[in-house]
């Protein structure tokens, strides 16, 4: 948890002039940092999934921006492939890139907190404010095993077999597990429907913010 006097103001509202990537530019992205194939696949997955429940949010009474929603997907491991090889935090890393090659800092923001928020209190709390771009990230990244949909229940036993080498990295993995069921008791009882099935995903393709 971060100390209360390093945390940002993160209630901002999103600026028409921010840039938003297309598919092309996230894949450029992909390619100056090296980006794994198989991280590749797994960002596709997460995009789908993404953009999936970006539609139901809109039909739950929450719209949020899909042209937003699909770069945030695709470019949230940007830095995973770094810091396989490197070590360091890949969520942290991945949001200092994403905001010097996007200058925006609402899909830096998605990047950042796709592993945990960090500011689960008071108005930003979860259960308060559930159907947001960052919660969404977080959610459809949790619900993607590799490039194929599966629980939270099948992706956590996954991250603990993975990378639960000690007690530490088991907790901060128990603790993820907690909050991303937080995410998802909470966007059911907004009206998002959560179920997935991945031959009826929403496909990626160029999404344009209609004028």
């Amino acid at each position: 948890m971060l100390p209360m006097q390093l945390k940002p103001n993160i209630a901002f509202p999103y600026k028409e002039e921010w840039n938003v990537p297309t598919i092309r530019e996230c894949y450029r992205i992909w390619e100056k940092y090296q980006m794994m194939h198989h991280i590749r696949e797994h960002c596709l997955t997460v995009a789908q999934v993404a953009l999936t429940l970006a539609k139901r949010f809109g039909t739950a009474g929450y719209p949020l921006r899909e042209d937003m929603v699909l770069a945030s997907a695709l470019l949230h491991d940007i830095a995973k492939s770094y810091t396989i090889y490197f070590g360091g935090d890949h969520a942290l890393l991945g949001a200092a890139w994403v905001m010097q090659e996007t200058q925006n800092p609402a899909i830096a923001q998605a990047v950042l907190a796709h592993v945990i928020w960090f500011f689960d209190e008071g108005g930003q709390a979860i259960e308060n404010n559930p159907c947001t771009l960052p919660n969404l990230i977080s959610y459809a990244d949790k619900r993607v095993r590799h490039d194929k949909v599966v629980s939270l229940s099948d992706r956590f036993q996954d991250l603990l077999k993975r990378y639960g080498t000690s007690e530490e990295k088991i907790r901060l993995i128990n603790m993820n597990y907690a909050q991303s069921q937080k995410i998802e008791d909470a966007l059911i009882r907004s009206g998002v429907d959560i179920e997935l099935e991945q031959s009826r995903l929403v496909r990626v393709q160029n999404t344009k913010r209609k004028k």
